[in-house]
C-alpha cells in the first residue's frame, strides 16, 4: 500500500511539472502564429514569386493551432490529474487509518462492524487509482502524439528554405528568417515535450525496479 501511495505522490509531481512545461509551450505557439502572420504579409508584398511560400504559411499556422490545442488539452489533463492525485492520496490516508484501527481493535467485541467501511474505502481507493492511472496513461500518449506531429515543423522549415530561393535576393533573408524561426521554436517546444515525457520514463523505470 505504501508503494502505491508513493506512486500517486510521484504522479502528482509529474502532473504539476507537465502543466508548467506546457505553459511554456503555449507561449511558443503564439510565436509561431506571429511568424506565420508576418510571413504571409511578406509573401503578399513579393507577389506571384512567393505564392508557394504563401501557401506554406497556412500550414505553419495550422501546425501552431494544432500544437496549441494539444498543449491545452494535455494541460487540462495534468490539472485534472493533480486534483485526482489529491483525492487518491486522501483515500489512501483514510485506508491507512482504518488499517491501524483494525490492528488496535483486533480483539474488540464489535471489531467486525468496521468491515463494511473498510471494504468501501478499499473499493473507493482502487477505483480512484485505476482512473488516475488511466488519466496518466492518456496524458503520456498525447505527449508522444504531439512530439510526432512536431516533426512536421522541421519539414515545413526545409520547404520554406526551398521556396525562399524562388524569390529575389532582397527578400530571401526574410523568408529564411521565417524558416529559422519555425525550426527554432519547434525545437524549443519539442524540448519541453521531451522534458515532460522523460518524467514518465523515469517513473516507469522506478516502478519496474
Amino acid at each position: 500500500m505504501s508503494r502505491k501511495r508513493s506512486q500517486v505522490s510521484q504522479y502528482y509531481v509529474i502532473a504539476a511539472v507537465v502543466a508548467a512545461e506546457l505553459n511554456h509551450t503555449l507561449a511558443y505557439c503564439k510565436q509561431i502564429n506571429l511568424t506565420a502572420s508576418n510571413a504571409q504579409a511578406a509573401s503578399s508584398r513579393v507577389g506571384n514569386a512567393a505564392l508557394g511560400f504563401k501557401a506554406l504559411t497556412g500550414f505553419i499556422d495550422d501546425l501552431a493551432c494544432y500544437t496549441m490545442k494539444a498543449a491545452t488539452d494535455i494541460n487540462t489533463l495534468a490539472h485534472t490529474a493533480s486534483k485526482m492525485a489529491t483525492d487518491t492520496a486522501r483515500a489512501a490516508a483514510a485506508l491507512k487509518h482504518f488499517e491501524k484501527a483494525k490492528l488496535k481493535a483486533i480483539d474488540a467485541k464489535y471489531a467486525a462492524s468496521m468491515a463494511p467501511a473498510v471494504a468501501q474505502t478499499v473499493s473507493n481507493f482502487n477505483k480512484l487509482q485505476k482512473s488516475f492511472q488511466a488519466l496518466i496513461n492518456q496524458m503520456e500518449q498525447q505527449l508522444h502524439e504531439l512530439k510526432r506531429n512536431l516533426r512536421t515543423a522541421n519539414i515545413l522549415a526545409s520547404i520554406c528554405r526551398i521556396e525562399a530561393c524562388r524569390v529575389d535576393v532582397a527578400n530571401q533573408a526574410t523568408f529564411n528568417d521565417v524558416a529559422n524561426k519555425v525550426d527554432s521554436v519547434a525545437n524549443l517546444i519539442r524540448q519541453r515535450v521531451d522534458n515532460a515525457i522523460a518524467l514518465f520514463d523515469t517513473t516507469a523505470t522506478q516502478k519496474a525496479a
